[in-house]
């Protein structure tokens, strides 16, 4: 067996194309309105072949069940968590419609036929049913909405070859492609969310394997077919695509904050065989100054798939080893897959226990030629067969669970669960909730809660991480960790990867990131680099492939490696910027790669550049041998040049120089980015220690930022144990004097091991002359005649070259607000 080929390679047989388009189904519709009740919260609306349930949940979000006569509305979700109102809604009738009025959206019911139509407070139409919108043959669901000529969809998942979705068609199955170039269609996470540039979002509550057709077929039609099941929606308002993704995260639940080392530098390969490489690897790194916070270990930590069980030849005494990273700051984390083979340690256990998914007959559906076993079988061995854990079986997940403290010891920190889209789940398997088609699409969902429940239980007061590559809504409650798969090492891969990351972020799934490098194949320098660059400013930073090529960053020669730390200390430096972002995401749902039409509606579209948070816009070099980058600048703001400091008017597109060792950067004029000291890892930054880089706007209004803090590892902060302080920047006149105020807020908050105070250095951008004088709370500070001076005693220095001024106050306690006023500055002219 070839390792670098076979792995992953699995018999799909599930995935089978809904080519039809659904229009074409002999549907049934609902036929004209009958009558309607009212049954607590819900109004029941019957017509001739069908009944409409409606349910609202707050002020934003209308549910909608839709079923044929004689079946039963769904009365449960993996998805949802989120109660409906318990009051009832008002219902008028009227000749032509019932009204169903909520608190914020009213439901027009059209009775002949019957469908429906969703208005705002302000009696704007969001959007409707078509006049026959729902329908049904056999077991099949079918559900079609008018989509508005100005509609842009994004959304539903790990969605690619485009980010605007309008025109597209797809299924949604989970499906693993091995070596992709060119992002297939349907991948690895689907989620049936639909957020919309026209203040609503469709949220089609299933698991089972649906097509979604948006405007592909018609183009004012967006069709939905669920396979099995009824059709449950929601319709969520919101006014923009942020608010859409807080009502629809509320809905669903959000994803816990993840500890702080979760977001440093993981180094990863397919694989380090052997613990003297693992320490290897690790030393190495360390040695080289680049900061490192976790080693991921790929399948060779085990003898066989599902032994749950270290292969002692290869790992010795991994315990040891874990403990000996973890006092280096360096956590550890370990692969494991829901497959076991025949000859695993635990697989008669499993099998005699009824934990695996069986045939027909009740017995364990075993998987012929399966991929991980020995290149040599063994003596009396029948070959490589696999059998898979059937999560959806309750004593199951509790047995599997049960299996990992005794691996993980006290050591491990996370895990990495692979292969659960399941990867190879053949039609004729069978588990305890259904046939596998209908379980495909929730079992890594189930998988993800079993260990995240099981985890909490065992280690109560820790943040769980589970680094997956499956999923489905609502995963995100259990602390995902997501990824791209095993992509191609080319460039066509690497350009495969913006519009899925920015639809994954647009689908309550913002901790997405790839293989930096790619995973399969050859892996040139001048790719690596690019993708290493890009890997900065994604959630997660995590280099990954096969061993055909080494995927450490100090393996590219003296040149590059000098590039690539550099990249590695830039993300630590603004970690308390990105921890920031994570904690914005925790409270409301919003992402941390955001798409360019945040800012400015007319780049709908655009996908190669984005924004990571509200300061950076990140403009990756996508194409090989590229040297320059024209970039698209939102309107509304001014955007300065992160190595070169020129600054351009949003509204236009600029071309920069990019030499391999830069990737165009842009800052946002009026941010305060919050950093630290580059450090081995993110618990050695000093927390006494607060850099703000801070960037003028050419204006004279008042500019804010945030920093969240706390103690980056417990769940502490969800009973409040954390601090938040205010940034801000402004410009002003007072009388005829020009100042130039930062303000760092009295932090809001306590937590365990807050410092009770510390220095602040602030570095002030596009400061063409030194001030008059700078004043922290009305003192003034003394003016440094060199870099070294103020460096060793605080102050003020003005770099004249750099157009930047140097400002650091010591002692500064937490609870108190500090001012620091620059009179007379000089801010340099913007260029357009």
């Amino acid at each position: 067996m070839l390792r670098t080929l076979s792995r992953y390679i699995g018999l799909f047989v599930g995935a089978v194309l809904l080519v039809a388009p659904v229009s074409a189904l002999a549907q049934t519709t609902p036929g004209a309105y009958v009558g309607h009740d009212l049954r607590g919260p819900t109004v029941e609306i019957e017509a001739e072949n069908a009944t409409a349930h409606i349910t609202f949940y707050g002020d934003s979000i209308v549910r909608v069940d839709w079923t044929p006569p004689n079946t039963l509305r769904p009365d449960s979700s993996f998805a949802v968590v989120q109660d409906p109102d318990t009051h009832p809604p008002n219902v008028q009738t009227r000749d032509d419609a019932v009204w169903v009025r909520g608190s914020g959206i009213d439901v027009k019911v059209h009775k002949d036929p019957m469908h429906l139509q969703f208005v705002d407070a302000n009696g704007e139409v969001l959007t409707r049913e078509q006049d026959t919108g729902f329908g049904y043959e056999d077991d099949d669901r079918m559900l079609q909405m008018h989509l508005d000529e100005a509609t842009n969809v994004y959304g539903t998942g790990e969605r690619a070859p485009t980010f605007n979705l309008r025109g597209q068609a797809f299924e949604l199955y989970n499906t693993q492609h091995y070596g992709y170039d060119e992002a297939p269609s349907t991948m690895k996470i689907n989620v049936p969310l639909a957020v919309t540039n026209s203040a609503y979002a469709l949220f089609v509550d299933t698991i089972s394997p649906a097509m979604f057709d948006i405007g592909a077929s018609e183009e004012d039609v967006f069709d939905i077919e669920a396979e099995g099941g009824e059709i449950t929606y929601y319709v969520i308002q919101g006014e923009d695509i942020p608010t859409q993704l807080e009502h629809y995260t509320g809905l669903t639940g959000r994803q816990p904050m993840p500890p702080k080392w979760a977001l440093g530098y993981i180094q990863s390969r397919f694989g380090y065989r052997t613990e003297a490489e693992a320490r290897e690897v690790v030393e190495t790194l360390l040695d080289r100054d680049f900061p490192l916070d976790a080693i991921i270990l790929d399948l060779d930590w085990f003898e066989h798939m599902g032994d749950m069980d270290w292969d002692r030849e290869a790992f010795p005494d991994p315990f040891q080893m874990m403990r000996d990273f973890r006092d280096e700051g360096v956590k550890t984390l370990a692969i494991t897959e829901p497959y076991m083979v025949t000859n695993a340690r635990l697989f008669d256990n499993a099998d005699q226990g009824g934990y695996l998914a069986t045939d027909d007959e009740g017995d364990t559906y075993l998987i012929d030629d399966w991929w991980s076993c020995p290149d040599e079988i063994k003596e009396g061995e029948e070959g490589c067969r696999a059998a898979l854990i059937d999560f959806t079986n309750p004593a199951a997940r509790d047995w599997w669970w049960g299996q990992h403290p005794v691996f993980m010891g006290d050591e491990m920190a996370a895990l990495w669960t692979d292969l659960g889209e399941p990867e190879n789940h053949p039609e004729e398997m069978r588990h305890r909730w259904g046939t596998a088609r209908e379980v495909h699409n929730v079992y890594s969902l189930l998988w993800a809660q079993t260990l995240a429940e099981g985890y909490r239980e065992w280690r109560p007061n820790d943040r769980f991480v589970n680094l997956t590559r499956a999923g489905s809504a609502g995963i995100q409650r259990y602390s995902p960790i997501l990824w791209s798969g095993d992509v191609s090492r080319s460039f066509t891969g690497y350009q495969a990867q913006p519009p899925m990351l920015l639809n994954m972020s647009l689908s309550g799934l913002a901790y997405y990131s790839s293989d930096l490098g790619g995973f399969t194949g050859e892996l040139p320098d001048e790719l690596y680099t690019r993708w290493f660059q890009h890997g900065t400013f994604t959630p997660t930073m995590r280099p990954h492939g096969n061993d055909s090529d080494l995927t450490e960053p100090t393996d590219f020669g003296t040149s590059k490696e000098q590039t690539l730390r550099e990249y590695v200390q830039l993300r630590y430096r603004i970690m308390p910027y990105i921890y920031t972002l994570a904690y914005e995401n925790y409270s409301t749902g919003m992402p941390l790669v955001r798409p360019l039409m945040f800012e400015d509606e007319s780049l709908y579209d655009e996908d190669e550049t984005y924004l990571f948070g509200d300061a950076f816009l990140v403009a990756p070099v996508w194409e090989q041998g590229q040297r320059e980058r024209t970039v698209p600048l939102p309107e509304g703001s001014t955007w300065i040049d992160y190595w070169s400091g020129d600054a351009y008017a949003g509204g236009q597109s600029v071309t920069v120089d990019a030499p391999l060792s830069e990737m165009p950067l842009f800052v946002r004029a009026g941010s305060i980015i919050p950093m630290r000291p580059v450090a081995s890892n993110v618990e050695e930054q000093p927390q006494d220690v607060l850099h703000l880089d801070v960037y003028p706007a050419p204006d004279q209004a008042r500019h804010s930022a945030t920093l969240y803090e706390d103690d980056g590892q417990t769940r502490n902060y969800e009973t409040g144990a954390y601090a938040v302080t205010s940034l801000h920047q402004k410009q002003h006149m007072i009388g005829e004097e020009h100042v130039f105020d930062l303000t760092v807020g009295a932090a809001a908050g306590t937590y365990a091991e807050q410092p009770e105070a510390r220095t602040i250095e602030a570095t002030v951008h596009h400061i063409a002359e030194a001030p008059a004088s700078v004043t922290h709370n009305g003192a003034e500070l003394a003016m440094q005649t060199s870099m070294s001076d103020w460096e060793a005693d605080g102050g003020v220095y003005h770099d004249a070259e750099a157009e930047r001024l140097h400002i650091q106050i010591n002692d500064a306690s937490v609870d108190t607000a500090h001012t620091l006023r620059l009179h007379t500055p000089t801010v340099a002219p913007m260029s357009e």
